[in-house]
């Protein structure tokens, strides 16, 4: 994979355009404190979790159960809320989308695409000149 931008190049992937691999994710100084905030939100939805069997417990015992409903509800609005602004942040751009730089798997070529549709559908592409096998 060539790393160096092509002197001269437009914008392509080789020139860190958009879908250029190597440019093409979050750098660690952006990336760990959201995955941080995720990490917190978890932690708030297991409070929630706590807490909710405090309340039933609580409630078992007839106990005051205002507390408890209120520190289930905070905990997991703070634990979703985490959650939503931490993936909608790591997912936010497009180009960040590292299954669709695989190396392993490349983009499907024009000749590859004529090939299926003349061996799986039967039809004639126009940017094949091959004739049909057929």
């Amino acid at each position: 994979m060539n790393v160096e931008p092509t002197p001269g190049g437009g914008s392509g992937p080789a020139n860190g355009g958009p879908t250029d691999p190597v440019r093409s994710h979050l750098f660690a100084r952006t990336a760990r404190p959201l995955k941080a905030v995720g990490l917190v939100g978890y932690g708030a939805l297991l409070l929630a979790v706590a807490s909710l069997a405090l309340t039933i417990a609580a409630a078992g015992f007839d106990m005051m159960v205002t507390p408890w409903i209120v520190a289930t509800v905070v905990f997991g609005i703070i634990g979703i809320g985490c959650l939503v602004f931490a993936r909608t942040r790591l997912t936010a751009n497009d180009s960040l989308d590292r299954p669709g730089h695989d190396p392993i798997v490349p983009e499907v070529t024009a000749e590859e695409a004529a090939e299926y549709e003349r061996e799986f559908h039967g039809r004639r592409v126009h940017r094949d000149e091959s004739p049909d096998p057929r």
